[in-house]
């Protein structure tokens, strides 16, 4: 063999060892492969240059597959680049497991001209970009180009480019940008993924900190918690590959403000001092590492002096305690109760009239007489400004607040037009009192209006809602953030009814608010004490009521709409409850959309994510022509039913034109409870706004690189990528609190010992109420003992009530 064909094969990449550190030198071809779910990628790359483990540079002409964790800008692909890896192989070919990208900025004339052409530069095509790196002649002359040194002009002098022709300051300035966004982005990129960092999550540091993203993971990468999508895990995973110190400040700041927020999705506004710095020091230590409570209190007393943790100091029974926020929390439940107090202080305008005549107008068109309490709720309209009616299910309520909007109305008929609104938490509550009232209701954030400018609701404090009387349905529902948005939007003056069962399970966000207004005694309550619907002989109305004085339910034989399957195995409880849908459906002509399995967590045998996983095998299995995506353990396949699981304000909302084509709406937002179907999963292309020109490039979306999914809610449709499926689950099945708001036709609700933890009178009452027309509970009759027997739910850490008496 020659020596010149030795070293030609030597110097191939085929021809080194799996395993043999590397360093190459190319460009990037195009991706070949990416897994949606954590961002592994494939790409082709053309080799110019390999640096072996010597350092010995070797000239080759090569194309092989690079893989990794990495995103590569379109554009920065006509940059050559240093990948630093490890040979590997897959499926006998050779492969560049790549550890560190380094982009190379092109030293050349003719290679910088075609860097700042390629359209990474805003502002420059060929002819700029030649004039700029070779000059030019002009009438006056020569002027001459930039040569090698045009980078480094842009990067730190480019208000030098003005002498081109076509480039004046602004544009210059942009230029710059330009620049040194892109290089920018493409380093925060490559930096991140090489920790393991999503290209998602990637992208929001890079958008919350630009430049300064990677310094900041370097030195306190804890920051990125305030980031959408960024818990402490996650920061933490990122500090441990940097190295750094397990008891930096840092971390321990964070963590005793991660800890709060988790109180905060478990219902509490606060927690006291003790419990907050034990449960951190048992969080943060493990059998190798112990984090002492003094190093905690340290970083407590940080954090209070910089204001991001508010310590409330207070005396009760002769007992000390301190009860820490998060100042955002603290802000919410201070300002909401100053907003109730507002609205209750302001004087009421004296309403003269015979109240009692406008309610007997109204009896005498319904065809039936209110009882006396429902026409207390109507009179206290007309003393106070904010009113509060409660009751259990049955109780008349949505009735007694149809009388109200009658007699209000009747009372401003001869004078100026009375302006009113009807709300609710969720879309299906909102939608459940249109269809019982009459009137329109919107949920309270469509009230509200969620506004791009401000990035907050259009109505705020200074900017109120424009109504005489705002009625608030499921009120129970209203955590403490939604309450302070909605109480700071109301003007004093605005007549404002809350109704609301407290005998519901509590919001699913933090607070307590409906209990606590009430306790507080400086609010108008009106309690309905007389069960309407269970005249009508409803089972669930007489079994829902039995189940919160801590009776058994029972079969009702009359209507039969009320069914008990005992079952002790919990494998048959998942075949009973199967074969409960199917008689539904066949025998009782109930659609999937009817029917609700509700379980009392989302874990175990009979979970939701169990039950939703045989229900979609059931009535929606895997099919050829049917498409369907993964993501984590879950699959989502066209034609299933899935709930949207957090506030979503800028989502944007479609709707489909006659072409079948996605076209943008003005409105947006999608919000945690809102159930859908899924109704496509493909290449989704869509137009930004409706537009006849089909030629403008500003009303045409490019097609999306990978699979979206299309989800119809009730009048509008969401398309969510990929990377955003997190944001959606299964609903065939949905705990309790998930299905607070809303109703079924039928509902099968699963009661299992299995669940003890769960099992409270609350549950059982609220999951009973969610059927309108048959419940069937299906477990162990010991379950359903242990569920009507147990009063004790969970206390909430709040002070709204205490606020409010001040």
């Amino acid at each position: 063999m020659a020596i010149g064909q030795f070293q030609q094969q030597r110097w191939s990449f085929e021809s080194y060892a799996v395993g043999t550190n590397l360093k190459i030198i190319g460009r990037f071809d195009y991706k070949i492969y990416e897994n949606s779910e954590n961002g592994y990628k494939i790409y082709t790359f053309e080799i110019e240059k390999i640096i072996d483990e010597d350092d010995f540079e070797h000239e080759v002409q090569e194309q092989i597959s690079v893989t990794g964790y990495y995103e590569v800008n379109e554009h920065c692909s006509i940059l050559p680049c240093k990948i630093v890896g490890t040979v590997g192989v897959y499926k006998g070919e050779k492969q560049l497991k790549a550890e560190t990208v380094e982009f190379i900025e092109p030293a050349t004339e003719e290679g910088i001209i075609s860097f700042l052409s390629c359209g990474i530069i805003k502002g420059v095509g060929e002819k700029t970009a030649r004039n700029i790196v070779k000059g030019y002649k002009s009438a006056k002359g020569y002027v001459e180009g930039f040569g090698s040194k045009t980078l480094e002009i842009i990067k730190n002098d480019p208000l030098l480019l003005v002498k081109i022709r076509g480039i004046n300051s602004d544009k210059a300035q942009l230029i710059h940008d330009s620049y040194m966004e892109n290089m920018e982005y493409q380093n925060v990129m490559i930096f991140f993924q090489r920790f393991g960092v999503s290209s998602a999550k990637a992208m929001k540091i890079y958008n919350a900190y630009k430049g300064t993203s990677i310094a900041i993971a370097e030195q306190n990468p804890y920051m990125f918690a305030n980031i959408k999508g960024f818990g402490f895990k996650s920061c933490d995973e990122i500090a441990k590959k940097l190295g750094i110190d397990t008891h930096s400040i840092f971390r321990l700041e964070s963590a005793l403000k991660s800890v709060l927020e988790s109180a905060e999705m478990d219902g509490h506004c606060f927690l006291f001092k003790d419990k907050l710095i034990e449960m951190t020091a048992k969080a943060l230590s493990d059998g190798t590492d112990i984090i002492e409570k003094d190093e905690l209190e340290e970083a407590f007393k940080r954090m209070i002096h910089s204001g991001n943790l508010i310590n409330i100091k207070y005396t009760e029974n002769n007992e000390n305690y301190e009860a820490v926020y998060t100042k955002e929390m603290y802000k919410l439940e201070y300002e909401a109760a100053l907003a109730i107090k507002n609205i209750v202080r302001s004087k009421t305008d004296e309403k003269m009239c015979n109240v009692d005549i406008l309610i007997n107008e109204f009896e005498q068109a319904k065809g039936f007489e209110l009882e006396e309490m429902q026409k207390e709720a109507v009179r206290a309209v007309f003393k106070t400004n904010m009113l509060i009616l409660t009751g259990s299910a049955g109780s008349g309520k949505t009735t007694t607040v149809e009388c109200m909007i009658y007699v209000l109305k009747r009372y401003y008929q001869n004078k100026e037009e009375m302006s009113f609104m009807l709300a609710a938490p969720t879309g299906k509550a909102a939608k459940r009192l249109t269809e019982i009232t009459g009137f329109e209701a919107m949920t309270i954030h469509r009230l509200l209006q969620f506004s791009y400018e401000n990035k907050g609701f259009f109505y705020r404090q200074g900017n109120e809602l424009p109504y005489d009387l705002i009625v608030v349905d499921e009120s129970s529902m209203l955590s403490i953030d939604l309450a302070h948005a909605l109480f700071t939007a109301i003007s004093p003056g605005t007549t404002v009814v809350l109704i609301g069962d407290t005998q519901q399970l509590p919001s699913v966000g933090a607070g307590n608010v409906l209990d606590d207004m009430i306790k507080s005694q400086v609010i108008e309550v009106v309690k309905l004490n007389v069960i309407k619907r269970q005249a009508d002989g409803s089972g669930i109305i007489t079994n829902a009521n039995k189940i919160i004085n801590g009776e058994m339910p029972e079969i009702i034989n009359k209507n039969k709409d009320f069914f008990i399957i005992e079952e002790d195995d919990k494998d048959r409880v998942v075949k009973k409850t199967l074969e409960a849908i199917k008689r539904l459906r066949t025998a009782y002509n109930y659609s999937i959309d009817d029917i609700q399995v509700i379980c009392p967590q989302k874990t175990s045998e009979i979970g939701t994510y169990e039950m939703n996983k045989a229900i979609q095998d059931m009535v929606n299995p895997a099919e050829n022509g049917k498409a369907e995506v993964k993501r984590g353990n879950s699959v989502f396949r066209e034609g299933d039913k899935v709930i949207h699981l957090s506030n979503n304000y800028e989502a944007q909302h479609y709707k489909k034109d006659l072409l079948g084509r996605y076209v943008a709406e003005e409105t947006c937002g999608v919000f945690n409870g809102d159930i859908g179907k899924i109704i496509e999963i493909s290449k989704i292309d869509h137009i930004d706004f409706e537009n006849d020109d089909e030629e403008d490039s500003e009303a045409v979306n490019k097609a999306i690189s990978e699979k979206s999914v299309a989800v119809q809610y009730d009048d509008f449709i969401i398309i969510y990528q990929i990377s955003e499926l997190e944001e959606i689950d299964l609903a065939y099945s949905l705990t309790v609190h998930k299905m607070q708001g809303s109703q079924c036709e039928a509902a099968i609700i699963l009661c299992h010992t299995r669940n003890f933890i769960m099992l409270n009178r609350n549950l059982g009452y609220t999951a009973v109420t969610r059927a309108k027309k048959m419940v069937c509970i299906i477990g162990q009759k010991r379950a359903i003992k242990v569920m009507v027997s147990n009063v004790k739910i969970n206390e909430r850490n709040s002070m709204l009530c205490g606020l409010l008496k001040i």
